[in-house]
């Protein structure tokens, strides 16, 4: 039985959609199983198309295309030993000083719960006075030293309970079942976790594992970038040889690198200024705060949130709350700036995908393939756009991951339909 006979099978509509759910599940299981496969393959895809800017203009500059690639090949190398040489130094030192940071944050912790405490205190005093508490003077008053109530007529206590609506078992309750402050602070605080996620041991193992499947994602990159000159020429033999129309790929190609190349400069914005505001609030190691706001601002909606909040942190543990404060009110602002105005300038509405569909995609991708989904999310969703458009039977899921203008391609067939008798697409 072929596909297209399966589709036209006279079946009900709803089990052609349990049998398209179960295809897609299946596909989702074997992407996440296969991820050390993939991930890598991936990771060079993503390279390669940061790197062929680079490439091309070597290549429109004269040099040979192998001395080009060897060339592209050494920038990348020298862009990431820098990045590991930083990290690695930097990572060492905030593990040295993690537990510093700790003490610093037991202190304050405890500072800010005896302040709490001194409020509950001042918010029992009033519970005095309205003749609610619970306690043994509060009953005899000849031990509390207060004037006993009148024999006749309504007593202050019933009076203070009407007035705020509290029946006396009410008070008692919350007198002897409510820990203080300081008993669920010191229950659910804990002053080491937090200086755990800014210095976590485990970070330079983990980022010696993603060193180690860059290294296949680097010859992955290299392959790609020596073939990348004769894509458009497989493109047309395939049309010739009366395959699919893979032009679309070409263009979606083009748009993913456009994009990368907007990303990159938005993300180096956003890491330079990141660091400059670090550096202005004296937080420790402004230029590691600088590079994470680099690497996560490739992360579309979350990146640049998860970023922010080691360096907010860390300037709450050294400096207190309103500089830390200010940390935060910066980072805002830069990537307000930079993600409503400046990237949406640059890439207007030419990359089709609703903001809802990209957040989405970041969670998906995700799930599937870890962090580096996370950063090949949108690339991976422009090609998963592209191939649902060229499906007569999915155009319709790939109009709904748009913008809603009305803008979906036409399909091969479509376009051969509306050309003159004769004549075929080129």
């Amino acid at each position: 039985m072929t596909e297209k006979s399966f589709w036209k099978m006279p079946v009900g509509g709803g089990l052609r959609v349990l049998a398209s759910l179960a295809c897609v599940v299946l596909i989702v299981a074997g992407l996440k199983a296969s991820a050390r496969l993939f991930v890598p393959v991936m990771l060079g895809v993503f390279f390669a198309m940061l790197s062929l800017p680079i490439l091309n203009w070597l290549s429109a500059r004269g040099l040979p295309r192998m001395i080009a690639v060897i060339t592209t090949v050494l920038v990348d190398l020298l862009f990431l030993f820098v990045i590991v040489f930083l990290l690695s130094g930097v990572i060492g030192d905030l593990q040295s000083k993690s537990t510093e940071y700790a003490e610093r944050l037991r202190k304050q912790a405890a500072a800010f719960s005896e302040s709490m405490d001194r409020q509950l205190e001042r918010f029992g005093s009033f519970w005095s006075r309205a003749g609610l508490n619970s306690g043994e003077n509060s009953l005899d008053p000849a031990k509390s030293g207060e004037k006993a109530p009148p024999a006749f007529g309504p007593k202050p206590a019933e009076e203070g309970r009407e007035a705020i609506g509290l029946a006396p078992e009410m008070a008692v309750f919350l007198d002897t079942s409510i820990p203080t402050f300081r008993e669920l602070f010191e229950r659910y605080w804990d002053s080491n976790r937090i200086v755990g996620m800014i210095g976590e041991i485990d970070a330079v193992g983990r980022f010696t594992s993603f060193a180690t499947q860059s290294i296949f994602a680097l010859i992955v990159m290299i392959f790609l970038l020596g073939e990348s000159h004769r894509f458009s020429q497989k493109v047309g033999e395939v049309r010739r040889e009366g395959g699919p129309d893979l032009s679309r790929f070409q263009r979606t190609s083009a748009d993913i690198q456009k994009y990368l190349a907007i990303k990159t400069v938005a993300s180096s914005l956003t890491g330079i200024l990141a660091a400059l505001s670090c550096y202005f609030f004296k937080v420790d190691f402004p230029l590691l705060w600088g590079l994470v706001a680099f690497l996560f601002n490739y992360v579309p909606a979350i990146g640049s949130i998860v970023a922010a909040i080691p360096p907010v942190l860390l300037a709450l543990i050294l400096h207190g709350f309103w500089p830390a404060m200010g940390v935060l009110a910066c980072y805002l602002v830069i990537n307000f700036m930079i993600g409503n105005f400046l990237e949406p300038i640059f890439m207007g509405e030419r990359f089709g995908l609703s903001t809802v569909v990209v957040i989405s995609s970041v969670l998906f991708w995700g799930f599937v393939w870890g962090p580096v989904g996370m950063l090949l999310a949108v690339p991976l969703t422009m090609i998963v756009k592209v191939m649902l458009d060229n499906s007569p039977e999915f155009r319709w899921i790939s109009a709904l991951m748009g913008k809603g203008h009305g803008e979906v391609s036409p399909s091969p067939t479509e376009k051969d339909s509306t050309l003159p008798a004769g004549e075929t697409a080129t």
